[in-house]
């Protein structure tokens, strides 16, 4: 993978699941930066190069690993906006986002994809179940 895909934002609410997984990808060879909720994840973008004022100084940054249910603002929700500032032109370019949700229902599979995430992962799941995902989503896009 490249650098820049070695750097991962994890939204997710849950401290718990926020240090396991954060140890893991680092364990992996990743840089993890950590949102507690999209709102926060929205605030984290515009310090990347996907945030257009950003494109040249801003941090790199890979892939989003987006937990669906969460307080303030839900992963759903964010992945919209982030697609919403996309096509407006402040985000530069397509942000890959995977989902990461406890609840893997095929409806809210569905609706993940709707609101843009390119992938979903259902927890509990294991790092190797992870990464061969990671790196798809990293050559896709």
């Amino acid at each position: 993978m490249s650098s820049k895909t070695e750097s991962i934002l994890l939204v997710e609410d849950n401290l718990v699941n926020q240090n396991v997984l954060s140890k893991q990808l680092q364990k992996a060879g990743f840089t993890v930066y950590v949102a507690g909720h999209g709102g926060e994840a929205l605030d984290f973008l515009r310090t990347t190069k996907f945030w257009r004022e950003q494109s040249t100084t801003g941090l790199d940054l890979g892939i989003v690993l987006m937990d669906i249910e969460m307080p303030i603002m839900n992963g759903l929700e964010c992945t919209r906006k982030i697609r919403e500032l996309h096509r407006s032109g402040d985000i530069v370019s397509h942000v890959p986002i995977m989902a990461v949700s406890a609840n893997a229902r095929v409806e809210q599979l569905r609706m993940a994809r709707e609101s843009g995430m390119d992938d979903a992962i259902a927890k509990p799941f294991r790092i190797v179940e992870l990464l061969p995902k990671l790196e798809m989503l990293a050559r896709r896009w």
